[in-house]
């Protein structure tokens, strides 16, 4: 009996040491999965919404006109014209006030260069005055006599003191001239400025596409959607144009699904129509957060980004619905250690 439990003994301790020693390896990967479909929207890669411009003064905007929904449009076409009238009455005062100061420097250099005029002919008279002063009082023969003399003296400093008063002056008049015509020409400038703005605000109420796309009216909060003759507020986004040459779709799958999902994976996308075109697509972007799917939803979902092949375009639009199918997809390997299987 002792040599059957010895040998008993002996395989356990084997057996165990055989288990201690096996090297880690990895499960199997699992066969082909298919995932539930997920349902997403289609969207546009590139798209560009259209709100009203930023205007000084105004925070409501009266839509004038609208190009109908679901148009196509070319760059720099006119898509939504807002009421311009409270920036036009102002752009015709602005206009006014620089017509009357382009005229008041117009007037203050005719008045400057007058001024001018009247300082060079004041200073060659009096330059006239004390020359004729200068040569009297230096006559020294005795044909003058004693007080004459004195007298011409005096005239002579009153005329050099009169001429030099009189360059003075001019020197003066020159100062003011430039000062006074600076601050007519910088009041013209500043107006220049001024209208010039107030233009580019009129024009900036005629909203031009800045890509070439679909047209599609954007809901306000309330869900609806904008027309002629409404006001919106400033910040409140119109339309939105999209680019139907660069179509994706975005998707939110189940917190469960993230470990089938990888960047690369390939879909199969359904489009939601009556002809129900299907179509390939990769998963582009994968969400490295889990979130509640919406607010008083608190299902965890994953976001994901699907690009379509190219060439499939045609026929597209944003917000219609897709379904997409991720097929032959694989678990990920978990390590595991073949003595303890934790």
């Amino acid at each position: 009996m002792k040599p059957i439990k010895a040998l008993v003994g002996a395989l356990l301790c084997q057996l165990l040491a055989a288990c201690s020693d096996a090297p880690e390896h990895r499960k199997a990967p699992a066969g082909d999965t298919a995932l539930p479909p997920i349902t997403g929207e289609l969207e546009s890669a590139r798209s560009v919404m259209v709100a009203p411009p930023a205007i000084s003064r105004m925070w409501r905007y009266s839509i004038q006109q609208l190009v109908a929904e679901n148009t196509h449009v070319e760059e720099g076409d006119v898509v939504v014209a807002f009421e311009d009238k409270p920036v036009r009455e102002r752009l015709i005062e602005k206009k006014a006030e620089l017509e009357q100061a382009r005229s008041e420097l117009a007037n203050t250099m005719l008045k400057e260069e007058q001024v001018a005029a009247d300082d060079r002919l004041a200073v060659e008279e009096k330059r006239a005055e004390y020359e004729k002063a200068r040569r009297r009082a230096e006559i020294l023969d005795h044909s003058m006599s004693r007080n004459e003399r004195q007298k011409a003296a005096i005239d002579f400093e009153i005329a050099s003191n009169d001429l030099q008063l009189a360059r003075e002056l001019e020197e003066l008049h020159q100062r003011t001239r430039k000062l006074n015509i600076s601050l007519a020409e910088r009041k013209v400038e500043q107006l220049e400025a001024e209208t010039a703005a107030l233009q580019v605000e009129v024009d900036k109420l005629q909203v031009r596409a800045p890509i070439a796309g679909l047209v599609q009216y954007l809901p306000n909060w309330q869900g609806e959607k904008p027309s002629e003759g409404e006001t919106v507020r400033f910040g409140q986004p119109v339309l939105q144009i999209s680019d139907l040459s660069q179509m994706q779709v975005r998707a939110q799958a189940d917190e469960v699904d993230k470990p089938h999902l990888f960047v690369g994976a390939e879909v199969d996308v359904t489009i939601d129509s009556a002809e129900a075109r299907t179509m390939r697509g990769t998963i582009i972007e994968l969400g490295s957060v889990v979130r509640d799917r919406a607010r008083g939803d608190r299902r965890r979902v994953i976001d994901l980004l699907i690009g379509l092949e190219a060439g499939v375009e045609a026929g597209l639009k944003p917000g219609v619905t897709a379904s997409i199918d991720v097929m032959a997809v694989r678990a990920e390997p978990v390590a595991v250690s073949a003595g303890g299987g934790q």
